[in-house]
């Protein structure tokens, strides 16, 4: 079965955005807090510490690359955060690090 992004729950897929430019990431944006999805992260997702009084934007980058260092400069508040993994240096695929991502800002009251 293909899925689609059109098949998600309208209150869920009205607030998607599928951005490929980091800089227009910002542009979208500019007020918000942004959790950056990375290996090299220093602080579990679980551990990070979210603002009530601002919108949460997950940056996660590129299968096969991620999200450069020097592309963080583009944001103007931001964390790096990762996510738990069994083998140092492993990552999961791109879909499962969003899950996990979606659902552990789920459970810590965030929306």
């Amino acid at each position: 079965m293909e899925y689609k992004l059109e098949m998600l729950p309208g209150k869920i897929r009205n607030r998607i955005r599928i951005i490929n430019d980091i800089n227009e990431v910002t542009r979208h944006e500019p007020d918000s807090f942004y959790i950056v999805l990375e290996t090299y992260g220093i602080k579990y997702l679980g551990e990070v510490e979210v603002p009530e009084d601002k919108r949460i934007v997950l940056v996660i980058g590129a299968e096969d690359y991620g999200v450069p260092r020097d592309a963080l400069s583009a944001l103007p508040r931001y964390v790096v955060a990762k996510l738990p993994v069994s083998v140092e240096g492993m990552s999961y695929n791109v879909v499962a690090s969003l899950v996990m991502a979606l659902y552990e800002l789920r459970r810590k009251g965030i929306e």
